[in-house]
């Protein structure tokens, strides 16, 4: 049993700044069914992600709670054009990136499939991590490649999220990103900021 835990920042307005990768149509219709078949088989306190803010965060630059002296606006101002031409020169030297979201899976905050994160989604993450900072901080990357569908509304102990018929892998060729101001949680109200081209040619 896991006891999940209430998501505070859903629907709240924030401001933070992301990499991450959007899903193309055919690949939403795929995770709107998924959703579909979870919603009807479990009985977990599920907020369900809508289907037009479902991604995977390559790294968050500026996570919505604020770590800085400054507001996350002050400091995007001062250093969102550098980190961007950085951002956007890392990702053009990468090439696509092959993913298979082989998993679903249960955590105190989330229900998400996962698929085993490759090296040249790694290095990137690696790669942007060690050339952002701000006051001594670096981001953090996450450590698996995941897409999160359900938050949760309540705290309460659960059994972990399982499909009765299975879940048949999902693979995906990620070819671009999205750079991004997120200003309402999660990723429902975002500006886009660049979009750049997993190419593996250096710039």
């Amino acid at each position: 049993m896991l006891q999940t835990k209430i998501d505070a920042l859903w629907l709240r307005e924030c401001c933070a700044f992301h990499l991450q990768y959007f899903p193309d149509a055919k690949l939403l219709s795929k995770l709107n069914d998924l959703q579909d078949r979870i919603e009807q088989q479990s009985t977990a306190p599920l907020l369900r992600l809508p289907i037009t803010s479902l991604h995977m965060t390559v790294v968050t630059l500026i996570d919505a709670v604020a770590h800085s002296t400054i507001p996350n606006s002050a400091v995007w101002s001062l250093k969102g054009d550098h980190w961007t031409e950085i951002v956007d020169k890392l990702v053009a030297k990468t090439p696509p990136i092959e993913l298979e979201f082989s998993e679903i899976a249960t955590s105190e905050a989330a229900v998400f499939i996962k698929a085993p994160e490759p090296p040249e989604l790694r290095q990137l993450r690696s790669a942007i991590s060690n050339a952002i900072c701000f006051e001594n901080r670096h981001p953090k990357p996450p450590q698996i490649a995941h897409i999160t569908l359900f938050r949760f509304s309540a705290a309460e102990p659960i059994s972990e999220v399982n499909l009765d018929s299975g879940f048949t892998p999902i693979s995906v060729t990620v070819r671009s990103l999205q750079l991004l101001e997120e200003r309402v949680y999660p990723s429902i109200q975002i500006n886009k900021l660049s979009a750049p081209m997993l190419r593996g040619v250096a710039q």
